[in-house]
């Protein structure tokens, strides 16, 4: 096999709050370690060797799928890292830990890593077969980790703050105060930060001239919680991987907020085992893959690995937006079959508000435009008929100009707004008298009685069950709790 052109291995671990950087050079220690914040505007904060080709190693969770891996690759890749291969963190956290620790990891002895990072813990099992890595199992939690720790000691210092300066806290739990709130967040992680070393640490408060001290007791009360559950993180990630706790070789703490004091102690009294702490916990990640890059370079696989995962600077993948796509326009479809589709009062209600009144007590005005059906506006102001009243009894009996009104459709029975006089009845005649009383009580009109007369034959008489006769008519206006009386036919036995 050909030698490795490249001779540098860069490790990343872009996490949510800092981006790590680890530069090695084969045979060698580490040459540069970089931290700043995580940026994806395109820049590039870390130094990266330009005189000669690197190899790039990205970290990632060993929980994360496929999907969310080319995505953080891409977001590196936009940060100003060309990722030639991606490496699992606890694997990454196990090469330091064999490395860097100078600390011997047999082969097959399970490695517990617990990594706790500003935004989420992840905790695995990690086995070393030869110069591989395996991982055993793997758990993720999004709710510890450092900035749930800051949560937790602001509600904390809340409860002073609301006897002190209550103005001053409304304003930190304001979610408008975004820039205030952050401030405070941060101070009190400068103060979390502190009291890893010290017994006791001042919070200070952006905007107030007063500071409030923070005992290492307190944080201790505030924090067990999450240490607790932890705790459970690193238990399940145990169990699926069917080992004890008198089975694993170490169990190594990483990440910045793997400093807190509390967790060791928690962890080691749970477990039977003293955790292993490395002096610079968030650094073991970014030193870790580095490790990888190298372990690749010395295999002469690391053109082998940078085929298998070939990330560049990409805009959002192809397969990202059309599932997006797609989701929308199964919504729309969906949101427009049931609009399509429903027949419930509320629809016949606005269908009929956008329907021209019917009379209250006859006025012509009101008749017109119905009667006149498609003439102008115009032509109906210019005719003097349609001033002439109409009589009060125009509903019940009525009149060839209303008799021109087009009957309703049987699928459009709502009724029609008519005023302060109710609403108007709509026209059940020769229907049912079931579907008359459905018809009825879709408009609102629920007292409803009827009465049946017994015909003989068939001949031209209504057939069984029809509605020949209502009262009050239709098109009249009615309030809806007041009784409608029906008279329909029948032959033979009242069967309706």
């Amino acid at each position: 096999m050909p030698s490795s052109p490249r001779t540098v291995a860069v490790g990343v671990d872009l996490g949510s709050a800092t981006t790590t950087v680890s530069t090695r050079r084969d045979g060698g220690a580490a040459e540069d370690v970089h931290q700043s914040p995580t940026t994806a505007n395109g820049e590039e904060p870390q130094p990266i060797p330009a005189d000669e080709p690197a190899l790039i190693g990205l970290a990632v969770p060993a929980t994360w799928s496929t999907t969310r891996r080319r995505a953080h690759a891409e977001a590196a890749a936009n940060a100003g890292f060309d990722a030639a291969f991606l490496v699992s963190e606890p694997e990454a956290a196990a090469r330091h830990y064999a490395a860097v620790q100078g600390r011997r990891l047999e082969a097959g002895a399970p490695l517990v890593v617990c990594n706790l990072g500003a935004a989420s813990c992840h905790a695995a099992v990690v086995r070393r077969e030869g110069e591989r890595y395996q991982i055993e199992a793997a758990k993720t939690a999004d709710d510890i980790g450092g900035r749930a720790f800051d949560q937790l000691l602001l509600d904390h210092l809340a409860e002073r703050l609301r006897r002190t300066d209550p103005d001053y806290l409304a304003r930190v739990q304001n979610p408008g105060e975004t820039a205030l709130r952050a401030a405070v967040l941060d101070e009190v992680r400068r103060a979390r930060e502190r009291l890893s070393d010290h017994p006791s640490a001042t919070v200070g408060l952006p905007g107030l001239d007063r500071e409030l001290r923070l005992t290492r007791e307190d944080a201790d009360q505030c924090l067990t919680p999450a240490a607790l559950r932890t705790v459970s993180l690193i238990e399940e990630a145990m169990r699926d991987a069917g080992i004890e706790a008198d089975q694993i070789a170490a169990l190594l703490l990483v990440g910045g907020a793997s400093r807190t004091p509390l967790l060791a102690d928690v962890i080691g009294h749970h477990f039977g085992v003293a955790p292993v702490l490395p002096d610079l916990p968030d650094l073991v990640i970014a030193e870790g893959a580095a490790l990888a890059g190298l372990a690749r370079i010395g295999d002469g696989d690391e053109e082998e690995s940078a085929a298998a995962a070939p990330f560049i600077r990409m805009r959002t993948s192809p397969e990202v937006i059309v599932t997006m796509m797609v989701v929308v326009l199964a919504v729309l479809s969906f949101a427009g079959v049931a609009l399509l589709n429903r027949e419930g009062p509320d629809v016949q209600d606005v269908d009929a508000a956008t329907e021209t009144p019917l009379p209250e007590t006859g006025g012509e005005e009101s008749v017109e435009p119905t009667a006149a059906g498609a003439q102008p506006e115009s032509d109906q102001i210019e005719e003097p008929e349609p001033t002439a009243p109409v009589e009060e009894d125009a509903p019940a009996s009525p009149t060839p100009e209303t008799s021109a009104t087009p009957s309703p459709e049987p699928t459009n029975r709502s009724a029609t707004p008519a005023g302060e006089n109710g609403v108007a009845v709509p026209d059940v005649l020769g229907e049912s008298l079931e579907a008359a009383r459905a018809i009825l009580a879709e408009a609102g009109f629920t007292a409803v009685t009827a009465t049946g007369e017994q015909r003989e034959g068939n001949g031209q008489d209504a057939k069984n069950c029809e509605v020949t006769d209502q009262t009050p008519g239709g098109g009249a206006a009615h309030f809806a709790d007041e009784p409608i009386a029906l008279t329909y036919a029948y032959t033979g036995n009242d069967s309706c």
